[in-house]
């Protein structure tokens, strides 16, 4: 019950009046996976999102999807997993975002977002040499999988139709992997670049 309540404000919002506009923006992240051995990851994400802006009551409020390709990777550090195989992240993820306009400070543009998709991982817990059953350093978890993310950012307008992403902060997880081994948690701190292209 309280899921189609919620599918029916999101409806009930999609209907209303409003005015649309896309954004196109660019970021640098860096990622921590929940995992012994892995290393600190960092990267790229391109993204787009489309967002109605309604009018009256609802002015300080838009809404629509957001997709985003995430490319992420990173090296293997000393110890006993020194020598293992590269670390990367690739994530193809869409889901709605909702944004704020605060009007104590026009310039402050706070959104959140639910995201769901999926991509390749070659990440994971590392088994180092001479473990039970092992005879190479190898990724416990590669391979196609289902991701899921929730974030929460923060856009400053610098100009008319260009925003600094000060800061987005992100939880999410990695799910039924090809290795079958284990979900894994991850954390994302990424910074970037809005253009948003003129309203319609």
């Amino acid at each position: 019950m309280r899921s189609l309540k919620f599918l029916s404000f999101f409806l009930l919002l999609a209907s209303l009046p409003a005015v649309a506009q896309v954004g196109l923006y660019s970021e640098f992240s860096t990622t921590n996976i929940q995992a012994v051995g892995e290393p600190r990851m960092y990267g790229i994400t391109f993204g787009v999102y489309k967002d109605k802006s309604f009018k009256r009551h609802l002015s300080f409020l838009s809404l629509g999807p957001d997709f985003r390709l995430s490319l992420q990777s990173g090296t293997v550090g000393s110890g006993i997993y020194s020598g293992g195989p590269a670390q990367s992240l690739i994530g193809f993820l869409l889901g709605p975002r909702l944004a704020f306009k605060l009007p104590v400070a026009s310039r402050l543009h706070p959104y959140l977002e639910g995201l769901i998709g999926g991509g390749d991982s070659q990440i994971g817990e590392l088994i180092p040499d001479g473990a039970p059953g092992n005879t190479n350093n190898i990724n416990k978890n590669g391979g196609g999988t289902m991701m899921g993310q929730i974030l929460g950012g923060l856009d400053w307008k610098l100009s008319s139709h260009v925003d600094w992403r000060a800061v987005e902060f992100n939880y999410g997880g990695i799910f039924a992997s090809a290795g079958g081994i284990q979900d894994l948690g991850i954390t994302t701190f990424s910074t970037g670049i809005v253009v948003r292209l003129p309203q319609h």
